[in-house]
């Protein structure tokens, strides 16, 4: 095992970020890791807990809860 990090297929080598080509700059890959920071933000401001009350008002019942028994 090398020390050097594995980029995913489709991923820019020097930052990482999902790309269809490398950034040329480094400038080109700070400008895409604060995109993928916004991105990333924004799902999770999105999360709520689970059995979290929705806030849109939604028709759909509350999950069951669920009891786990330990032996």
């Amino acid at each position: 095992m090398s020390g050097t990090p594995t980029v995913p297929a489709g991923a820019c080598p020097f930052c990482g970020v999902a790309t269809p080509v490398p950034h040329e700059t480094q400038a080109a890959c700070i400008a895409a890791l604060h995109s993928e920071i916004g991105r990333v933000r924004h799902i999770l401001a999105a999360l709520r807990p689970a059995g979290a009350n929705p806030q849109n008002g939604s028709d759909d019942p509350p999950p069951e809860p669920i009891r786990i028994s330990l032996d």
